[in-house]
Parts: structure tokens; sequence; C-alpha cells
């Protein structure tokens, strides 16, 4: 609810501005085509968390957490690809040749693929700690990252096609104490929401690598001095309008202006989930004029 008051609370900011801020999701396609594409997927966990003996209910966490992200995961390629997903939940054991073990569970699941988790981790690291003089001496704070670090692998019928590991990070709090070096930090399983917040966006990134998916982009579009009319559309949400608006200008004499009309099509086509003709608008405005908004969005078909 946060984000969705947030992302309104941008777009009628950006009334008043020369631009205006549309949000909007795009399909995104896969970084390595799987070929020939898969059929059935299972996925399952081959990393024995219950041998780590962690303390404090963190296997039982880790535990809820890989199976809940992978039934998520399942959930996913099955909507996003339409290809059937089987999840096998709890720890699966390899028997000798991890290879020839995971083939063979392919084929008595009728499956073509595989997805297995080999390694799991989600902890707190401290950062830095600042130290501020006062009155009665110093005051330090320690600062804290959540982390997390999966290891992934997909397989077909013969072999492992590609191992991932991944890792994030990302800023999570402070806390004042009395030393940095034994300053205890968060405890994962009291923020177990966090947890499963990072987790889920690593399994995120890793399936953006094979299957297609979705991003959430927050674009401005040209709608001052010159665009009104763009603007004006924009205000009724209707952006076919507003790219007809945008296309009358993107030859126009003046650079700038068809710059600003390319990259107001590109945003309108990115919308439509045609990337392609997206690129073509997006390529032909960066040619005309440097703008910003234009070099950002770039950096995202790179």
């Amino acid at each position: 609810m946060y984000h969705l008051a947030s992302c309104i609370f941008l777009f009628f900011i950006s009334c008043t501005a020369p631009t205006r801020l549309i949000s909007y999701t795009s399909r995104t396609l896969p970084i390595y085509a799987v070929d020939p594409p898969p059929q059935k997927i299972i996925l399952l966990n081959t990393y024995n968390i219950a041998e780590k003996k962690y303390r404090d209910n963190k296997e039982e966490l880790f535990l809820q957490l890989v199976d809940t992200m992978m039934h998520w995961a399942a959930t996913r390629i099955h909507s996003n690809a339409d290809i059937n997903t089987e999840v096998i939940q709890g720890y699966t054991a390899m028997a000798g040749n991890k290879d020839s073990t995971i083939s063979a569970m392919i084929s008595s699941h009728n499956a073509t693929h595989a997805i297995a988790v080999n390694s799991f981790d989600v902890y707190f690291q401290q950062t830095h700690v600042e130290v501020t003089k006062t009155n009665s001496g110093k005051e330090r704070e320690a600062y804290y990252d959540i982390v997390t670090d999966i290891s992934y692998a997909l397989f077909d019928t013969a072999s492992m096609i590609r191992e991932k590991a991944l890792h994030q990070s990302r800023f999570h709090s402070s806390r004042n104490v009395v030393s940095g070096l034994l300053a205890a930090g968060p405890n994962v399983v009291s923020q177990r929401d966090d947890a499963y917040r990072i987790v889920m966006q690593t399994w995120e990134e890793y399936l953006n690598y094979f299957f297609p998916g979705e991003k959430l982009h927050h674009r401005p579009v040209f709608s001052g001095k010159g665009f009104e009319a763009v603007g004006k559309a924009l205000s009724q949400q209707d952006y076919e309008t507003a790219m007809i608006e945008s296309l009358r200008f993107i030859d126009d004499t003046d650079k700038q202006k068809a710059a600003k009309a390319n990259y107001n099509c590109a945003v309108f086509m990115e919308r439509k989930d045609q990337p392609e003709e997206a690129k073509k608008y997006l390529s032909k405005s960066l040619s005309l004029a440097s703008l910003n908004e234009a070099k950002q969005m770039w950096i995202d078909f790179e």
C-alpha cells in the first residue's frame, strides 16, 4: 500500500513539472535462452540445511524460506512462460553423481528440466561503525546490511546446463552500540519478513536469466512546453492519444524537441510490451540529443 501511495504521490507531483511520471510493468526477455524450451520443470533443494545445526530457530526459518520460494518460483514460471512445474519439498539428498541423480529424477517426474538450490544463506552483516564525540565521551552507531547468498543450477535430462551463484545485499538498520567489534546485529528469525523479501528478489533475479518476467518502471514523459497535448492526454490516462501527439514531433527541425518526442514514443511502446519498437525510438532520440531520461532508459535495454 505504501508503494502504491508513493507512486500516486509522484505522479501528481509530476503534473506541475515539464515531465509527468507514469508507472507500468513491461515484459522482460530471458538473458539465456534454454534450447530446446522446457516442457516441465521440477524444483528441488539439494542443500542440507539441517546439517548446519543452526540455532535460534534459524533452521526452521530457512527450510520454510526455501520451500515457500520454490513454490513461488514454480508459479511465476508457469504464469509467465506457460511451462508446467512441480516442487519437490524438503531436502533432496544426492546419491552418487549429482548429474545422474537429478537426471533420473527428471525422468521419473516426466519432466525435461530441473532447477536445484545448491546453497542457501541469509544473514546480517555489519558494514561500518560511526563514532560521534559527545560531552560525555563517544557514541557508536553500527550499520547493518541484510545479505543473501544462494546458488542455483539448471539441469536438463543429460547434465547441468548452468550454475549461478547470486549475492544480494542492502541496507537494513543501525543501532547504538558500546563496541563496534562486539555489536550483535539484527536476528534473521525475528526479521523474517525482510528475509523473505530479499530471498524472493534473489529468486526473481535468477529466473530472469532463463525465463520471461516482468519489471516495474517509473518513466518520466515530456509534457511541458510544446507537449501540452501529451500532458492533457496523460491526465485522462489516454496513452494512445499521448503517443499520437508525441509522434507529431519525432522529425521536428528542433532536434531537442524531436529527441523528446522520440523518447516519449519509446516509453509508450515499452508500456505496450513492444521492446523492439521502443528501442528504435530510443536510439533515434539519443542520436538527436543527450537526454538524461533517454540515457537512463537505455541502460535498461543493455
